[in-house]
C-alpha cells in the first residue's frame, strides 16, 4: 500500500491510500481509503500523517506479528552517534502490540546452530520449507497444537501467514529427511557430551491416533495409554543418561515391544559411531534373543530380569538364601546378592520400602477377590478380568477358589528386584546405579507425550506420521540441548516448564508516535534467570529502547 496525492478540479489536493492488485496477468491500483482533501501544504501534511497511521493499522490487522518471532521487516535504526537519545512526547505514544522474543532468540539460534535450518535440501524452495519447519518446531515448544490449529494461530492470532497446505507440503519434504534428522540429533548429542557416550537407555511407548482404521503402520495393540479401541504405533527411543536423544524408530502398532530391541541395536551398530556402550533397558527386553544378539555384537547391557521366569532351582536359591551385604540406609533395609546365570551376572537387590509397596498392591488385589467369595468359591461371571487378580485363583469347572499357596509364594518375592548383565568391569552398586537412571528415558516420553503433545496423532498417511514425529523430536532435541547447556555453563537446573515460562516472559512492546508515525521497541524488564539463560548461549539483549524502521 502507498499514499497517492491527486489534484481536484476545485484546486484542492486529495490524499488516497492505494494498493496494487493483480487480476490475471495484469496489475491495477485499487483505492483502499479516501483520507480527505486539503488546500494548504500544512493540511495536506496532516492528511498524509493520518494516511500513514491507517496503513500501519491495516497492515497490522491483516498480518499481526508472531509473539515468539521477531516482527517482519523491523530492524534496529542504524545511527552513527551511538549516544543519540530518543526524544519523544509520551502523550503521543501508543502501544501497537506486545511480542514475545525469548523463544525465537534462544531456540531459533539453537535450531540453526544444530544445522536444522538446512535440513530440507534441493529445490529452489528449500529455504522456504526450512523456514516453515522452524516456525512449526518453535510453535510446538511455545504452544503445541495440531498442524491445523498451528496454521490458524500463526495466521489469525499470532502473525506469520503460513497456509495449512504449505505446512503439509513441508512435512512431505521432511519425511524424506527422517534419517538426516536422526543423524543430526545423534551427532549433536555426542558432540555436546564430548563424544563420551558410554551409557544408553532404551525404552518403548505407544502413540495413539484418533482413528479406528488400521493400515500397515497404524495397528491395534497393547496400549500404554489405555486407548485399546484406537489404532496406534510403537515408538522406540534411545537416549543418554542425561535424557539427551540419540535416535528413535517407529514400528507398527501391533509390534511386541520386546522385539524392537533387536532392530534398534542393529541400527545403532550400523548407522552410528558409538562404541564401548552399555545399554540399559527394562524387563520387557528380557528375552534370550535380545541378550544373545547383544552378546554377539560385544555390546554390554543391563536389563531388568523377570525373576519369576528363571529356572526353579535358581528361584529357590534366591528366595531362600540369607541376604548378603545387608545394611540399613535411612531406616530402610537393603541387601544385594549376585548369581551366575548362563555366563551372565544376575544381581538381585532387596528394599524394605519396595517390599511394603509390593505387599500393599497384592493386598488390594486379594481384597477385590474376597469380596466375591461365597461359601469359599467365586463365580466366574463375577471374576475380575484382571491378570493381577487371576493369578491368585484356581479354576474348577464354572467356579474358582482363592489359592492361598499362590499368594504366599508371591509374598516371598516382596521387595526383590533383579538385573542381568554381561558387564564384568563394574561393581554391583555401579550397575544398580546405572539401572536406576532409567527414569531419564521415562521422563523423555513424558515430555514428548504431554509437554510437546506428540499424541494423539491426527495424520493418516505414513509420510505425514513420520514427519510429525520428526518435528516433535527436533523440538525435544532443542529442549534437552538447551537445558543441558544452561546446567553445565551457568549451573542452573531448570525444568522444561520453567525454561518455557521464562522465555515466554522475555517480551517487548512496539509503540508508535502518532505525531511522527515513528515506531520504537521497548524491551521488557530482564530477570536474573533470563539473563543467565541468554548468557549460556552468548546472546545479548538490548535493554534500551530503540527506533524501528
Amino acid at each position: 500500500m502507498f499514499i497517492r496525492e491527486k489534484k481536484r478540479a476545485n484546486g484542492k489536493r486529495a490524499i488516497q491510500i492505494v494498493e496494487s492488485v493483480r487480476r490475471g496477468n495484469k496489475v491495477s491500483q485499487k483505492v483502499v481509503r479516501h483520507v480527505g482533501q486539503g488546500n494548504s501544504d500544512d493540511e495536506v501534511e496532516v492528511l498524509r500523517q493520518l494516511a500513514r497511521m491507517i496503513i500501519s493499522e491495516v497492515k497490522e490487522k491483516r498480518q499481526p506479528s508472531l509473539p515468539f518471532f521477531s516482527p517482519t521487516k523491523l530492524e534496529k535504526q542504524a545511527v552513527e552517534n551511538k549516544e543519540k537519545q530518543l526524544r519523544v512526547d509520551l502523550q503521543n505514544i501508543r502501544e501497537e502490540q506486545r511480542i514475545i522474543t525469548g523463544i525465537k532468540d534462544v531456540f531459533g539460534k539453537l535450531f540453526n546452530n544444530l544445522s536444522f535450518g538446512k535440513l530440507i535440501r534441493g529445490g529452489r524452495k528449500s529455504k522456504q520449507w526450512n523456514d516453515i519447519l522452524q516456525e512449526c518446531v518453535l510453535a510446538r515448544i511455545a504452544n503445541p497444537q495440531s498442524k491445523r490449529r498451528t496454521a490458524s494461530l500463526l495466521e489469525e492470532d499470532y502473525g506469520v501467514k503460513v497456509p495449512l497446505e504449505k505446512i503439509y507440503r513441508m512435512m512431505d519434504h521432511l519425511a524424506k529427511e527422517e534419517e538426516s534428522v536422526k543423524q543430526i540429533i545423534a551427532k549433536e548429542t555426542c558432540g555436546l557430551l564430548g563424544d563420551k557416550v558410554d551409557v544408553l537407555f532404551f525404552d518403548v511407548t505407544t502413540l495413539y491416533f484418533e482413528s479406528f482404521n488400521p493400515d500397515s503402520l497404524r495397528e491395534f495393540g497393547f496400549s500404554k495409554d489405555c486407548k485399546f479401541k484406537e489404532t496406534q504405533v510403537v515408538l522406540a527411543l534411545i537416549a543418554t543418561n542425561e535424557g539427551l536423544p540419540i535416535t528413535y524408530k517407529l514400528f507398527p502398532g501391533n509390534t511386541y515391544e520386546g522385539h524392537t530391541l533387536l532392530t534398534m541395536v542393529e541400527d545403532l551398530k550400523k548407522n552410528y559411531e558409538i562404541n564401548n556402550i552399555l545399554i540399559v533397558a527394562d524387563r520387557a527386553m528380557f528375552a534370550k534373543a535380545n541378550l544373545d544378539l547383544m552378546d554377539s555384537l560385544d555390546i554390554n547391557y543391563i536389563v531388568a530380569a523377570k525373576l519369576k521366569t528363571l529356572p526353579k532351582e535358581l528361584k529357590n536359591k534366591i528366595t531362600s538364601e540369607t541376604a548378603l551385604n545387608k545394611e540399613i540406609i535411612r531406616d530402610e533395609v537393603h541387601f544385594c546378592n549376585e548369581y551366575k546365570h548362563n555366563k551372565r551376572r544376575l544381581i538381585v537387590s532387596y528394599s524394605s520400602k519396595r517390599a511394603k509397596k509390593d505387599k500393599a498392591d497384592r493386598d488390594r488385589l486379594v481384597e477385590r477377590l474376597l469380596r466375591n467369595v461365597k461359601s469359599g468359591k467365586i463365580k466366574l461371571a463375577s471374576l475380575i478380568q484382571n491378570r493381577g487378580s487371576k493369578k491368585y485363583i484356581t479354576v474348577k469347572r464354572d467356579e474358582a477358589i482363592v489359592n492361598t499357596t499362590k499368594i504366599d509364594d508371591d509374598a516371598s518375592w516382596d521387595g526383590l528386584h533383579g538385573i542381568i548383565t554381561n558387564c564384568h568391569s563394574k561393581t554391583r552398586n555401579e550397575l544398580l546405579s546405572r539401572y536406576r537412571d532409567l527414569w531419564q528415558i521415562e521422563a523423555a516420553f513424558r515430555i514428548n507425550k504431554h509437554d510437546l503433545r506428540m499424541r494423539p496423532v491426527y495424520h493418516w498417511n505414513e509420510s505425514r506420521i513420520k514427519a510429525h514425529i520428526s518435528i516433535c523430536f527436533i523440538a525435544y532435541a532443542l529442549l534437552k540441548q538447551a537445558l543441558y547447556r544452561i546446567k553445565t555453563v551457568k549451573q542452573l537446573s531448570l525444568s522444561f516448564e520453567q525454561l518455557r515460562n521464562e522465555l515466554l516472559h522475555v517480551q517487548a512492546s512496539i509503540v508508535r508516535d502518532i505525531s511522527t508515525d515513528k515506531k520504537y521497541l521497548i524491551p521488557s524488564q530482564y530477570t536474573v534467570i533470563q539473563g543467565k539463560i541468554y548468557q549460556a548461549f552468548k546472546l545479548k539483549r538490548n535493554e534500551v529502547p530503540y527506533e524501528l524502521i
